[in-house]
């Protein structure tokens, strides 16, 4: 489990359940005609359509057109997965009463860039491309564990990957780049707490990773002018004069 998805399951554990997460989590619950196909979390059996996500993620459509055990039985495991997290995932991906919701925020971005990586789902990745660079993800406050986190596991992601140069162009489109994650840099980069900064950098684990996120962030620091100290040499004092 990525370190972004463990702190944030981590707080999950010692926080109430929104209401509106409940009762998406309630509907993920209640298998229907349509949404028979079982999903087990850490806690629960969610039911979905795996027709429709088959169409819309690589991971489903192997499943469903493929000879596996998960297509005959109408399950699969993830063991490491909370519930809440993944319910957040398919509140964006799944239309409910006929209708999406699209909207990518602080609150959903995390499970978004996780589970749109391990499950397959490429469409999602260019929304997050669009969001990282538009003027609601530049404006929205995020702390900055969050985006020290979301900066991690977005550059995981891409070197996890084969070399970039190895990769076809269509698997290029949907690998985060460094001009795709620099908005994030950007946003670090403006906070005052340079000591916060610093602190949630060091508990990145990856030394390669931390290294570069770091060089990022210096980067795009606004550069702070400070003026030269005031001499208070008198140019007329001809006793202080040296040479001439």
């Amino acid at each position: 489990m990525n370190l972004c998805l463990k702190r944030r399951m981590t707080a999950v554990q010692h926080q109430p359940i929104p209401d509106a997460l409940q009762e998406k989590i309630n509907l993920f619950r209640t298998a229907t005609v349509l949404r028979r196909f079982q999903i087990n979390t850490q806690s629960d059996a969610l039911y979905v359509n795996l027709n429709y996500l088959a169409e819309l993620s690589e991971y489903f459509h192997v499943l469903r057109t493929g000879s596996y055990s998960e297509n005959l039985s109408e399950r699969v495991n993830f063991d490491d997965v909370f519930t809440e997290e993944l319910v957040t995932f398919l509140s964006y991906v799944c239309p409910e009463g006929f209708e999406f919701d699209r909207t990518i925020n602080r609150y959903n971005i995390s499970p978004l860039v996780y589970f749109s990586d391990r499950l397959m789902f490429p469409w999602v990745k260019q929304e997050i491309k669009k969001y990282l660079k538009s003027d609601d993800f530049k404006n929205e406050p995020y702390d900055t564990e969050s985006l020290i986190d979301l900066a991690y596991l977005l550059h995981s992601q891409a070197y996890a990957l084969v070399t970039i140069n190895h990769c076809s162009m269509e698997q290029k489109e949907y690998i985060y780049s460094t001009v795709d994650i620099d908005p994030i840099f950007k946003k670090i980069a403006r906070l005052s707490d340079v000591s916060v900064v610093d602190k949630a950098v060091a508990a990145v684990p990856d030394n390669s990773i931390r290294v570069f996120i770091t060089e990022r962030i210096i980067h795009f620091r606004p550069y702070t002018y400070q003026p030269r100290p005031q001499s208070f040499f008198d140019w007329n004092d001809t006793r202080s004069r040296l040479f001439f």
